[in-house]
């Protein structure tokens, strides 16, 4: 044979690779989208992953990043027919960081996703996309992210690609194992106790270390307490600074140099436990804020203008102690009906993977304009541009006015709707926990919370003291209802000012166009005959145009900010805190009543910056005006499922201190003071 053919078949016989994707740089690490064969088979699972190349004494993050940072995430773009698992992830290192203890990983590692190939396969070669979005750190912290290409040849059989083979078998040594059986976990005040399986000798914790996946549970710089109890090892840690409740399931991490397992617990079932008897109080305290943060709801602003009127149909009710009752218990009916119905959404949409808390409604543009038209209606109705009559009267005086069924029950309703940008004293604990726990009992709370703030209507119908300092009805009601409209006007504009905050100046005078419209509408339906059908039809025209067009959304990082405050970011917050600097942190956003008038009272004051700038305090706020899932997480991580939040770091590694929801100068001097 030709020396030619004697190479031709050489070339022939050596190993395809894929071509090396190139490694991206960004600050102080190396990434780039590898797999871990040289081909894709059809029908036979492959594993790819992120490999990331730190510098010397850099790190990111574990699934449960700990005291502080971030997880790494990727999202893949793939052919037709391919299904990608979630990131296996290897067993982390403990990062000490002065008082704080984060997980993560230094030097090189791959971080490896499984994916199912289609057996019907016909293409040559396929093509992967992904972004990643991970935080580096070593003192301070940097965010980063990157987009990846990768092309791969379909054939009949595969080799592993020598490239990546040493990170791919480290990976894979570093894969826990998945516990025979599971360990249980009781909660005491302080600490929490896991018993592992019997089975596990009492002399496991020698040479273990334990790694909390489920985080904000257990306290990550201290480790645990090795027991021995009736023969099987147990573990005692102290509970995290910000435990709220206890999870249905928690998953932790033993690990031996690069050997781990991987455990699940779950509170003990058992009658009489400590976890048990632990629950009912928990319960109980929850239900308890829940209340009496609705019933505080009644004086936040958001609310006044339901109060207004409900008082108007209580007032012509006349002091009948059977119609105030019924109304009462209608109206209650319509404010736990709608509490529950927002909080089955909410629940629904976080099991989907949403981040999303208390108040969420109010981050979708469509549902501020959806507010805005409807209070408005309601206005000029008060005001006496028109009168309900016909049809529409069962939209109108039948659901929120007079002194109809349908108007308690309808009024409610309304009310749920205005109160969700609210969040009162003794409110957000109750709904970070209801959060947490399980959808009946989470239910539960949002009811208690919904029946403290139909509380007062409700208690006009059974107290007859209450009753009798109702003014008695008379021509004077009409005045006071001409009245009722302009609350309800400064609640429109208060909407339009939060539409424009999500939006942009030209969404805005669209949504203030159609309301002008909607009164033109209004005062042709006042008419008779032909006027009536030019009225439904220019309701129908502007009542349409904000909510179908789509607006031109607000970036909120290209809002303008005064030198005196930083926009939160996780990586700035880290930065700061690993210098061991003072920081105060605001969560706030636009609809939220109680987050403006605390800006007014205390946050904007000469006194306020004046005290932050003598102690060296960095001001970072956050703006959580539109869905932002880096904030809700941020909330979730001191047990707060909405705004407002505030949050004092000392410095110097010391646990951060949860400032009241209500908030004046003196109660921030106070606290400055003892940093």
């Amino acid at each position: 044979m030709p020396r030619s053919g004697f190479l031709l078949v050489a070339l022939l016989s050596l190993p395809v690779f894929a071509a090396e994707p190139e490694a991206l740089r960004t600050d102080n690490l190396y990434s780039q989208l590898v797999a871990e064969h040289t081909a894709v088979v059809p029908g036979e699972p492959m594993r790819i992953g992120l490999r990331l190349q730190h510098d010397p004494e850099w790190h990111t993050y574990w699934l449960n990043p700990g005291d502080s940072g971030l997880p790494t995430r990727i999202e893949l773009q793939l052919p037709p027919g391919f299904e990608a698992g979630p990131i296996e992830w290897p067993v982390p290192e403990r990062l000490p960081a002065g008082p704080l203890v984060n997980f993560g990983y230094s030097d090189t590692i791959v971080l490896p996703l499984q994916l199912e190939v289609p057996a019907d396969l016909e293409a040559s070669t396929i093509t992967i996309r992904a972004r990643a979005d991970w935080l580096v750190c070593k003192i301070e912290c940097i965010p980063g992210e990157g987009e990846y290409l990768l092309t791969l040849p379909v054939a009949a059989n595969a080799q592993a690609d020598p490239r990546w083979a040493a990170d791919f078998a480290l990976a894979e040594r570093r894969q826990p194992a998945i516990a025979a059986a599971p360990a249980s976990i009781d909660f005491t005040e302080e600490t929490v106790e896991i018993r592992l399986p019997a089975g596990l000798g009492a002399d496991l914790g020698a040479d273990w270390t334990f790694f909390p996946a489920t985080g904000q549970v257990v306290s990550n710089s201290v480790e645990p307490l090795w027991l021995d109890i009736d023969g099987a090892a147990a573990l005692v840690l102290p509970k995290s600074d910000y435990f709220v409740a206890a999870p249905a399931n928690f998953e932790f991490l033993l690990v031996r140099g690069d050997a781990g397992l991987v455990f699940s617990a779950a509170p003990a079932a058992a009658a009489g436990s400590r976890a048990a008897d632990g629950a009912a109080p928990g319960l109980a305290l929850a239900l308890g804020l829940a209340l009496l943060g609705g019933l505080v709801l009644n004086l936040m602003p958001c609310v006044f203008p339901v109060l207004f009127l409900k008082a108007a149909g209580a007032i012509e009710a006349g002091g009948d102690r059977a119609v105030l009752r019924r109304h009462g218990l209608l109206y209650t009916a319509g404010v736990v009906s709608s509490f529950l119905v927002v909080a089955g959404v909410l629940l629904a949409l976080r099991a989907s993977g949403q981040a999303l808390g208390w108040g969420f409604q109010l981050q979708a543009p469509a549902f501020v304009a959806g507010l805005v038209l409807l209070f408005f209606v309601l206005a000029m109705n008060f005001a006496g541009l028109f009168e309900f009559g016909g049809r529409l009267a069962g939209l109108g005086q039948g659901l929120t006015q007079g002194r109809g069924d349908r108007a308690a029950f309808f009024t409610g309703v309304l009310a749920c709707l205005v109160a969700s940008p609210c969040t009162a004293p003794f409110m957000g604990v109750a709904l970070g926990a209801a959060l947490a726990m399980p959808a009946p009992v989470a239910l539960a709370i949002f009811a208690a919370l919904g029946l403290g703030l139909a509380l007062p209507i409700l208690a006009l119908g059974w107290a007859p003291g209450l009753a009798r300092l109702l003014p008695r009805p008379g021509p004077w009601m009409e005045t006071f209802r001409r009245l009722l409209a302009f609350p309800l006007l400064l609640t429109v504009a208060w909407l339009l000012w939060v539409y424009g905050e999500q939006t942009s100046v030209l969404a805005m005078s669209w949504l203030l166009a159609a309301l002008v419209g909607v009164a033109f509408g209004l005062w042709l339906l006042g008419r008779h005959g032909h006027w009536r059908v030019l009225g439904y039809a220019a309701l129908a025209l502007f009542i349409s145009l904000p909510l179908l067009r789509t607006p031109e959304l607000a970036v909120p990082a290209e809002r303008a900010e005064d030198s005196f405050h930083e926009r939160w970011t996780p990586a700035r917050l880290a930065e700061l805190r690993g210098a061991g600097r003072p920081v105060l942190v605001n969560m706030t956003a636009a609809w939220c009543i109680t987050c403006l008038a605390n800006e007014r009272v205390a946050l904007s004051s000469g006194a306020f910056r004046a005290a932050l700038e003598a102690r060296g305090v960095h001001y970072l706020k956050g703006d959580w005006t539109r869905r932002d899932s880096d904030i809700t997480a941020y909330l979730e991580s001191y047990g707060r499922s909405g705004v407002p939040l505030y949050v004092l770091y000392p410095g110097d590694g010391r646990d951060p201190v949860v400032l009241p929801q209500l908030l004046t100068v003196e109660i921030i001097r106070q606290a400055l003071d003892e940093i």
